[in-house]
């Protein structure tokens, strides 16, 4: 979703420009489009259009598991959570505003788009059974699917929008191309704090001192030890059987999905045409082509020695155009094409793709071959089980619920009926779970609820995980308290030692860089290197920043900086000026186009979010970050 964003993410440039706009959005949940959940407070409201609490819940996960965040801390918890509700907010307002302008998307257009999806074809077709499938394994209906894939194109729409009137000049991007050319000829010495630490002494009184102010950073949050059962269609899957008989009739069924594709080995020789190229270089790079490919038909035997001396696909050309074995679908649509048409030995040209001009020489044929039975036999076992699986989840599913609210005094009952392993956890708080999934918001605010911890009654059943649910319950419990003085001295001192070698680190350096500053030049400088904003070696971005912003008119110049280990003391030696190339700028001037568009797009958000009627429940969105 939103393509020139996400293209943009992997551009180089998004590593130099800093600070921006990072603006993304997602869709969260199955509940994303449609509005409440039910009878509980919504998690927030846009313009009367409810984000529900377990919609909310489920993208905060799902955010938490895409950045592989386990223990965060309770400022980056806070920082995620507003993230997530941000994004929901946006999106909510961008389907709102494409509606509004009289956007809509046909059952036509969000049936081209279903075709277009891998995950969804056999055979390179849209299958209703892969969709089908996919469809039961998530619980979703088919209304509800498309209307997920409507809003998504209708944003799609939007940005695009606003990605074809961003407007930048060349010279702006030649600007641009200039800073980032520059080099730096420096030196470094850094003031480690680790030369200071062996004079630092820190005594009982401190560290006693530095306990009595900070009690809270030495708490130990509630924590419970659970009993749980799982049950998900992995484990359905593992207790069903399937006849041998039944696999066969499926592989001779579907044979077309057991055949290995044709391969053909072929050479090129590529004249580019780069992104955005004009009229007249076009039709030069066209002629060049045309000239290739006629001494190609004169002399076939010149092949790879003009595919050495002129294609400009830097692999290939360099073993005289040979790109090896490959599948159509390894290859663009017309490269595709015209190769799986020729016959062994033919030479084709021109054909044009987006990466160029090419001429093309089929050098072999492999036919696909079938693959045998026995080959593929566990592989056909496990779809079929899974197929299984999937088709007895939704009412294994709902006996677990029944089963685990009806008699909530044991997890025994429903692991029995449905033969589940009853498991049991470590110590776990709402920070720290394992295994992992039990630290599922839904799942640690049934735990920590009162009923739990009281009672000991069993929690609901969780969905933790798309078909995978969780019940639990708790079976002891730890209230939160502060770690004993004596548990956390050593700790303490610590602290206070790195802290005031820090100071003494920083003191020197500040002092070094006065001194340098009148005249008098620092010791134990490094050797010379020079550095770029695109080439800053093994130097950390913040000392690359404060390098380039320094004023070099009178060299040398000094700067110096806080960093991690010390402090960082730098002298400019001399400025070298660069100069990008016209393909270079291009690139540049792309990606600016790119960002203005991205910083329109967040104008308008901003103004959107001022005029519409958004209401965030905080005792939704914040209470459950403890």
């Amino acid at each position: 979703m939103l393509e020139a964003i996400r293209e943009h993410a992997k551009g180089w440039i998004a590593k130099i420009i800093l600070g921006l706009i990072a603006l993304t959005f997602a869709f969260w949940g199955v509940d994303s489009y449609l509005g409440g959940s039910g009878q509980a407070e919504p998690a927030a409201t846009v313009n009367g259009d409810e984000i529900g609490q377990s919609e909310y819940f489920d993208a905060v996960q799902q955010q938490r598991e895409a950045l592989q965040i386990k223990n965060a801390s309770e400022a980056d918890e806070k920082a995620l959570r507003k993230q997530v509700i941000d994004q929901m907010v946006n999106t909510r307002l961008l389907v709102g505003a494409a509606q509004d302008a009289g956007l809509r998307i046909t059952d036509a257009q969000a049936e081209v788009f279903l075709a277009g999806q891998e995950v969804f074809q056999e055979n390179g077709k849209l299958s209703p059974a892969k969709l089908d499938a996919w469809l039961r394994g998530r619980g979703m209906s088919e209304d509800y699917f498309a209307n997920m894939v409507r809003n998504d194109l209708l944003i799609r729409q939007v940005q695009s929008a606003y990605g074809e009137g961003a407007v930048v000049s060349n010279t702006s991007a030649q600007q641009l191309g200039r800073l980032l050319a520059q080099k730096r000829e420096i030196q470094e010495v850094l003031f480690d704090i680790n030369r200071y630490l062996n004079s630092v002494q820190v005594d009982d009184k401190a560290v006693e001192a530095e306990y009595n102010a900070h009690r809270q950073d030495y708490g130990t949050p509630a924590q419970v030890r659970v009993q749980y059962a799982v049950l998900s269609t992995d484990l359905l899957s593992s207790q069903i059987q399937i006849d041998e008989a039944v696999a066969r009739q499926y592989y001779e069924q579907n044979q077309a999905r057991y055949q290995e594709p044709e391969q053909r080995r072929a050479a090129h020789i590529l004249i580019k045409i780069e992104p955005g190229t004009d009229a007249k270089a076009r039709q030069a790079a066209q002629d060049k082509a045309t000239r290739l490919l006629r001494e190609v038909q004169a002399n076939a035997a010149r092949f790879a020695e003009l595919a050495r001396a002129n294609s400009e696909d830097p692999v290939s050309g360099q073993q005289g155009g040979d790109l090896g074995a490959f599948t159509r679908e390894m290859m663009v649509k017309p490269f595709a094409d015209a190769v799986f048409s020729m016959k062994p030995g033919e030479i084709r040209g021109l054909v044009e793709t987006e990466f160029g001009f090419h001429i093309i020489r089929l050098d072999g044929v492999i036919p696909g071959a079938k693959l045998g039975f026995d080959l593929v036999k566990g592989e056909i076992l496990d779809e079929l089980r899974k197929q299984e699986a999937q088709r007895h989840f939704a009412e294994a599913a709902d006996r677990f619920s029944n089963l685990v609210y009806e008699q909530p005094d044991s997890l025994e009952p429903a692991a029995k009926e449905l033969r589940l392993t009853l498991q049991e956890s470590g110590w776990v708080s709402r920070k720290a779970a394992e295994p992992g999934f039990l630290a599922h918001p839904r799942l640690m605010e049934a735990l920590f609820s009162e009923e739990s911890l009281r009672g000991k009654h069993n929690t609901e059943a969780v969905e933790v995980a798309p078909n995978v649910l969780v019940a639990a319950r708790v079976l002891e419990h730890r209230p939160e308290g502060t770690r004993p003085l004596q548990e956390v001295a050593a700790e303490i001192r610590l602290k206070l030692t790195a802290k005031a070698a820090r100071e003494q680190a920083v003191a020197a350096g500040q002092q070094a860089l006065k001194a340098a500053q009148a005249g008098q030049a620092p010791t134990g400088m490094g050797a010379p290197m020079t550095v770029s904003r695109m080439q800053p070696l093994n130097l950390p971005a913040e000392a690359i920043k404060a390098v380039f912003k320094a004023d070099a008119s009178r060299l040398p110049a000094y700067v110096g900086l806080d960093s991690r280990e010390g402090y960082r003391l730098y002298r400019i030696n001399r400025v070298i000026q660069g100069e990008t190339g016209p393909d270079q700028v291009k690139l540049i001037r792309r990606d600016l186009q790119r960002l203005t568009a991205q910083e329109e797009l967040r104008l308008f958000l901003e103004q959107a979010r001022g005029q519409a009627k958004i209401r965030i429940n905080q005792d939704v969105v914040e209470k459950k970050a403890d």
